[in-house]
């Protein structure tokens, strides 16, 4: 398969208009509770995924790990992959529109068997060279169709149904991960205040992957963390109807999901960086992009862009002082080091010691985007240019 666009992380397409909600520091927030959900689009089309070019090319390409929930899947539906909807995927590919991202396709739809298009796309899926958006909208329409077809051929629903206990396992498991506080936490600290929050662990998701979209329009504003399995099934299984209600299906493992959902969240939460206002803001640090970052950001999967890298360094550095407000100093401590040292973010300290400004100026700022610009203000300062 060739010429692929992949996404270990992605983000989000930013609606209509904003909403600033002007709340005063440490205003309590009520605790929202983070939904965990299992979405019949985004299973639909993982199982479209695994057995579509892709889940040759992570099978062949990816090891460390067994994929055994993608060899199960592709084992029993192994009679549609050439379903056109699989075969659409493929074209897709060839026509470097596809990404890994397509496990989120499907949350700007009602859910199946109607999918109706409720949410304008993604805007990551209107990347291309070679097409005009337009021709994309074709392409994807049709796909938006196969879809629809490929739930009903394919029985999808009777699936489900018939694998209840093994789904409700899923939630089962990611339940018992999920920490205390974590999202009045982020709200008090981001100042920013979102409709829901969900979590949708999918074992169609490649292990180890995991995904946080965020959908904000004129009157909603949802934040998503895809979740796939953090290691592999065990035991292994050869069948879905082998699996117990004993084994461990990979969605249980706390530290893994804790820091991933504070992680993918984070992302949700920034997004005002997509201003084009705050674009020309981070463009102007766009010397701090040197062959050193890009070559550190490739090494961990990141896009070696200067807007991926300046959102990466943010979202990390959020996550730090998120840590420290949740009480948990070892972990941030270990964190800020983790990131400079193994991870490569170079100026992860200027980030952090920004932050630690504006956390320090709350009666001022209300929220981290009305601090924005003293942070690029900041980063200016950095001496290693």
């Amino acid at each position: 398969m060739r010429n692929i666009i992949y996404f270990t992380i992605v983000i989000l397409f930013i609606g209509c208009k904003e909403k600033q909600r002007n709340i005063p520091k440490n205003t309590p927030v009520n605790q929202k509770e983070i939904q965990i959900e299992i979405n019949k689009n985004i299973e639909t089309i993982g199982i479209i995924l695994n057995l579509s070019d892709l889940g040759d090319y992570i099978l062949g390409k990816y090891h460390g790990n067994d994929y055994s929930f993608v060899k199960l899947y592709r084992k029993e539906f192994d009679e549609f992959k050439l379903h056109p909807a699989v075969l659409k995927v493929n074209e897709l590919g060839r026509l470097d529109l596809l990404q890994f991202g397509y496990y989120y396709y499907g949350l700007s739809f009602t859910e199946l068997p109607e999918f109706k298009l409720l949410y304008p796309r993604f805007d990551e899926f209107y990347l291309s060279d070679e097409l005009t958006k337009e021709q994309i909208e074709k392409e994807l329409q049709e796909f938006d169709k196969l879809v629809k077809d490929f739930y009903l051929d394919a029985q999808i629903e009777t699936f489900l149904s018939r694998n209840k206990s093994f789904y409700d396992k899923v939630i089962a498991e990611t339940k018992k991960t999920i920490p205390n506080n974590i999202i009045a936490t982020m709200e008090n600290f981001f100042g920013e205040f979102e409709d829901k929050y969900a979590i949708c662990p999918s074992p169609t998701i490649f292990t180890s992957f995991n995904f946080g979209p965020s959908i904000v329009s004129e009157n909603h504003k949802l934040s998503y963390y895809l979740l796939g399995p953090a290691y592999d099934l065990i035991p292994n299984r050869k069948h879905f109807n082998e699996i117990s209600t004993k084994d461990s299906l990979g969605f249980n493992d706390k530290e893994y999901v804790r820091e991933l959902a504070i992680h993918e969240f984070g992302h949700s939460f920034v997004r005002f960086i997509d201003k084009k206002k705050n674009k020309n803001l981070i463009e102007q640090l766009s010397y701090l992009n040197t062959d050193k970052l890009k070559e550190n950001l490739e090494k961990i999967g990141e896009g070696t862009e200067w807007s991926t890298g300046f959102e990466e360094h943010l979202v990390r550095a959020t996550e730090i002082m998120v840590w420290r407000k949740l009480g948990e100093q070892k972990i941030a401590d270990e964190k800020l080091k983790y990131e400079r040292e193994v991870e490569g973010l170079l100026y992860i300290n200027q980030f952090v010691n920004s932050l630690e400004k504006y956390e320090s100026k709350r009666d001022i700022f209300l929220t981290l985007e009305s601090y924005f610009t003293e942070l690029i203000s900041d980063l200016t300062k950095i001496k290693d240019k």
